[in-house]
């Protein structure tokens, strides 16, 4: 039988150099290969030591917590969570808030599930938010549907809703029609509107939806005009084609590049009318005295269509 105090104090100096940038990730294997009875003191430095700027060592410390299948240290950490003031100490406990969450995907208790939506709603965190989407819970799509305004939550946040399109993909609707608790209206929610409307465009709508859509052909928003285009031309209707082609054309005013690109490829699937509809909208604009300028991507796009049948 070995020395005991020895054990404890190797285990002691281990857990003092998780915080090493250049022993650290040995530390942390090492106190792995240990097993389950340098739980207590990981845990104890995790849930005890005051959170830091450097979010490294106690990342460190929830892997081997993760490891060893300390799932109750771990929920405990969420449970007794509470925001640091300061905003760099915020942003690196984030990361071992992500990094705890995934550790309890591979956890078979009942409470890990409401953990986590508890600690979504109260910090969302890119990890904590792919951790709930391997749940494919409905009572989160409100909660993710919101974060798609968070820049550094929103494609975690689209990948979880991909997951349940079953639940997401109605919610997108009432979401776009103004009749859920999510709001889409103010500069602030942009974000929110144009993921919507990409993400309806991946899953599809249908006729009867379309009629409260339409609206947002005329969005001043590129890539809203663009998302909600495609949602159309997918309905398959062909009474809807030339609204959507005019929209698109019209839309190229406020286009980057790559939208005019986007916008090109969409109106090349649908040519025949696409060249159609640009005839007529060039007509009209050179009968009002405008000349083509190729520095405007809405020229630009009606040349692509058009080519040598539209006057220089």
């Amino acid at each position: 039988m070995g020395n005991l105090p020895e054990e404890y104090e190797r285990i002691e100096r281990l857990i003092r150099l998780l915080d090493s940038v250049v022993d650290g990730d040995r530390a942390m294997e090492e106190l792995i290969a240990q097993g389950p009875r340098v739980v207590p003191d990981v845990a104890q430095f995790l849930l005890r030591s005051l959170p830091r700027s450097l979010a490294m060592p106690r990342c460190r410390a929830v892997r081997v917590l993760g490891e060893l299948g300390a799932c109750s240290s771990l929920l405990t950490y969420f449970h007794e969570y509470s925001k640091p003031a300061d905003a760099a100490v915020l942003l690196a406990e984030d990361a071992v808030r992500s990094a705890a969450a995934q550790e309890l995907l591979h956890c078979h208790s009942d409470e890990v599930l409401p953990t986590l939506l508890r600690a979504l709603r109260d910090r969302a965190t890119g990890g904590l938010v792919e951790a709930v989407g391997e749940f494919r819970p409905p009572e989160a799509v409100p909660i993710l549907f919101e974060l798609l305004e968070d820049d550094l939550c929103r494609e975690d946040a689209k990948a979880a809703l991909r997951k349940m399109p079953e639940a997401a993909r109605p919610f997108a609707v009432l979401l776009l029609r103004g009749l859920s608790e999510v709001s889409i209206c103010g500069s602030a929610a942009l974000r929110r509107l144009r993921s919507t409307l990409q993400l309806l465009a991946e899953w599809g709508a249908g006729v009867s939806e379309w009629p409260e859509l339409r609206g947002y052909l005329w969005h001043e928003d590129a890539d809203c005009v663009i998302a909600t285009a495609r949602i159309g031309f997918g309905i398959g209707s062909e009474a809807n084609k030339e609204e959507i082609v005019s929209a698109l054309i019209e839309g190229a005013k406020s286009m980057n590049g790559a939208q005019e690109m986007e916008t090109i490829e969409l109106l090349d699937e649908h040519a025949m009318i696409a060249q159609s509809v640009a005839a007529r909208v060039a007509a009209h604009r050179q009968r009002l005295g405008e000349n083509p300028n190729w520095l405007s991507p809405f020229w630009r796009v009606l040349h692509h269509l058009l080519g040598n049948r539209l006057e220089a």
